[in-house]
């Protein structure tokens, strides 16, 4: 009787020690799965690939343009005004590149343009609302302008939009009779841009869906 309780005992404890190491297991993974589906906290990868740990203050194409604590916001894109115009574009702007924009008021009234600027995930970077004097002209830059630039720079002289990395994607509400272009250009380690050398320009691609400016297929500009 007692050899058939230790039997019995022996039994139960190698259960019990059975279940404890699958419950262990099971945990673990549990825990590695939660692990890659949650990151770490977010932190800045400059041109050159070295990580910067949370958000640096505002100075340089390697820094955010907004305050931290807005880049934790939903992930949204820009509410469409009405009778305004959407159009997206990807801008660059990092120590190498910069990014010029052109927008050119028909109307004889003063309008506005709102540029945003979008992280990879959707979220709001960078926010500029531009006013446009009637029936006048006016050029954006992400870099610095050299000086005594030519008089076609000059005046009226051109409103620095610094996009920084954090920008995946920007966009545009044009309002009616309000026209966009713009360009690319290599800017190699300077951050200033000089109109009077060649310094590569691409031209940039507008589309009235983000989603578009990263298929193969190019659509035609609105």
């Amino acid at each position: 009787m007692k050899r058939f309780s230790l039997i019995v005992l022996g039994i139960c404890l190698g259960v019990i020690l059975t279940l404890a190491v699958l419950w262990r297991g099971f945990a673990g993974g549990a825990r590695a799965q939660l692990g890659e589906a949650t990151p770490l906290a977010p932190g800045v990868t400059s041109d050159e690939g070295a990580a910067q740990s949370g958000f640096p203050a505002f100075s340089g194409d390697e820094s955010t343009p907004l305050e931290p604590n807005s880049l934790q916001a939903a992930a949204v894109l820009p509410t469409p005004i009405p009778g305004n115009s959407t159009v997206y574009f990807v801008p660059t702007d990092n120590d190498a590149t910069a990014t010029v924009l052109y927008l050119y008021n028909t109307e004889p009234v003063s309008q506005t343009v709102p540029l945003r600027g979008f992280s990879y995930n959707g979220v709001l970077v960078y926010s500029l609302n531009i006013t446009l004097k009637p029936t006048s002209f006016l050029r954006l830059a992400s870099d610095s302008i050299a000086s005594a630039p030519p008089p076609s720079w000059a005046t009226p002289a051109p409103i620095i939009t610094n996009f920084t990395d954090f920008t995946y994607f920007a966009s545009l509400s044009l309002p009616k009779g309000v026209k966009a272009e713009g360009y690319t250009l290599f800017n190699p380690g300077t951050g200033v841009v000089d109109p009077r050398k060649d310094q590569g320009a691409v031209p940039l691609r507008f589309s009235t869906d983000p989603a578009t400016l990263f298929l193969p297929t190019a659509p035609n500009s609105p």
